[in-house]
């Protein structure tokens, strides 16, 4: 019994360790992270919602040069009287194409950002805005930004997991943020662009992200739409015998 009591003790203890070294104990120094939208904070499966972010120019009108997206942040260790600033820096990843500062993206300390990568006096939250920047490149290429939190007088970093972020954007035909797992499993099917084409060819819907959160939204008309282009992915089958629509990859167009 009392080597079972040891065992349990040791563990216990080995836990307690483990969970220091990945969630800080932020009595200490003030700290910043990535977290999920704030009204998500408070639930453990969002925990690492949003961590990257998909956006295409591709349904907007050419006059069209710029956009944003945003992820959110929170300062851990409480509130201050003053505004704070965070520091930001892109990382690259290895075999993407990394997206080029000033070309695909205005800089993070681009002067019209400065005041934007702040958490104001009396906040622990903030919206951080990433500018995407429409070079024709895009075109022809999807390009990724990831960047993460760095140290600076304000603030130190908070769990290695949250320091991060990553937009990948361009101006082709893309999957949408909520064409997700679920829509994939249980209605859509595997997302390629022949299919997507497809789904915007044969409903004259654009199929783009609000699209696809509107219907969802709504059983019923999700189930409309998803018979609507099964069926005409059927009789296009039908109509040209032995050569099914395929994507390109090569594989054969399903929906569940």
């Amino acid at each position: 019994m009392k080597n079972i009591k040891y065992i349990l003790m040791a563990t216990v203890l080995l836990l307690l360790y483990s969970c220091k070294e990945e969630y800080y104990l932020y009595n200490d120094i003030k700290r910043i992270q990535f977290g999920p939208d704030i009204t998500r904070i408070y639930t453990p499966s969002f925990n690492m919602a949003d961590t990257t972010k998909g956006y295409t120019f591709f349904y907007d009108n050419a006059s069209k040069q710029i956009d944003t997206i945003f992820f959110d942040i929170y300062a851990i260790g409480g509130v201050s009287t003053k505004d704070r600033s965070f520091k930001l820096e892109q990382v690259a990843v290895p075999g993407a194409e990394n997206a080029v500062s000033g070309k695909h993206y205005r800089p993070f300390n681009d002067a019209t950002l400065v005041s934007k990568y702040m958490i104001k006096a009396g906040a622990i939250h903030a919206k951080v805005p990433v500018v995407m920047l429409r070079d024709a490149s895009l075109k022809t290429t999807t390009v990724t930004l990831k960047f993460q939190i760095a140290e600076n007088e304000n603030f130190s970093i908070g769990e290695p997991s949250n320091v991060w972020r990553k937009a990948i954007f361009t101006d082709r035909l893309s999957q949408p943020n909520s064409w997700d797992a679920w829509l994939t499993q249980y209605y859509l099917g595997k997302y390629s662009v022949v299919k997507h084409s497809f789904f915007i060819e044969k409903s004259g819907q654009k199929w783009d992200n609000d699209f696809i959160l509107l219907i969802r939204a709504n059983f019923a008309e999700l189930g409309y739409w998803k018979g609507m282009v099964k069926a005409a992915l059927i009789t296009y089958n039908a109509q040209n015998p032995g050569n099914p629509l395929k994507d390109e990859t090569g594989e054969i167009v399903v929906i569940p």
